[in-house]
């Protein structure tokens, strides 16, 4: 079998195809073959824990790495997780209204929208899939990062520009960023747990499609990009495998020895 190794993977268009909104049975099958065969399994996700569904958590995943980094569990135990500050809550949303903009917080426990803003095809589909949902609210929430959906609103380089001590933020194109805490990423998470379980570097894996994998992908010596991915990290991967929807996970995973 050699060495123990460890995997990290991305969620959306990674393992959860959004053309199917399904995850491939290859996938199941190689992810299941992998952990037989001693290796450590993680999702490395810009989700918080409240966004990781049923489909997920029933693939038997020796933990998680979310929101980006600001939060780590191992085998049911919290290792690691940083919240936004409560003191800056007022100070973010008065600075969103100023700048006519909506985002969605997102926690551990829950995701919290601004209730007056209509829902989009993101929201909609949360909603669908009963994600726990709920209005902003100074008092009774708590979270790690923000995602926010601008469109043409042309003030968004304003609300980071305010917003930079506090955030690092991701553009992922299309009117959308990530705003994540200043020092966190999904390579930070990659970071604390090959660290956490003492892995050779050689031995460390990233699986992604997207702009907010490429730290995952830089934090490892073996860069797995699926073929459905930003054609702009193909350079960047050691690898670049198949289609999610065409066995892209069992393909990688046989390419590098890691199941048969």
């Amino acid at each position: 079998m050699g060495k123990r190794k460890i995997l990290f993977f991305d969620i959306d268009e990674t393992l959860l195809s959004h053309k199917t909104f399904t995850i491939p049975e290859s996938t199941k099958n190689a992810l299941k073959q992998a952990k037989e065969n001693g290796h450590l399994i993680f999702i490395n996700t810009g989700r918080t824990k409240s966004l990781i569904g049923d489909d997920i958590r029933e693939l038997g995943f020796h933990g998680y790495v979310c929101g980006c980094g600001t939060y780590i569990e191992v085998n049911d135990e919290v290792l690691y997780t940083n919240r936004v500050d409560k003191d800056k809550y007022g100070e973010l949303i008065d600075s969103l209204k100023k700048y006519n903009l909506n985002a969605v917080f997102e926690g551990e426990e829950a995701i919290y929208v601004n209730e007056d803003a209509e829902d989009d095809f993101l929201l909609s589909n949360l909603r669908k899939q009963n994600y726990p949902i709920k209005p902003y609210s100074l008092d009774n929430m708590t979270f790690n990062k923000m995602f926010i959906r601008y469109g043409d609103n042309k003030y968004i380089d304003n609300f980071c520009e305010d917003t930079k001590d506090i955030f690092d933020y991701i553009d992922h194109g299309k009117g959308t960023r990530e705003l994540v805490p200043k020092g966190h990423s999904k390579g930070s998470g990659i970071d604390f747990l090959v660290d956490y379980f003492n892995i050779d570097m050689e031995d460390t894996f990233a699986f992604g499609d997207s702009n907010n994998d490429l730290p995952m992908l830089e934090h490892v010596k073996n860069s797995i990009v699926m073929g459905n991915g930003n054609p702009d990290l193909f350079e960047k991967a050691t690898f670049v495998t198949k289609h999610i929807d065409e066995d892209g996970i069992e393909h990688a995973m046989k390419h590098f020895k890691i199941i048969e």
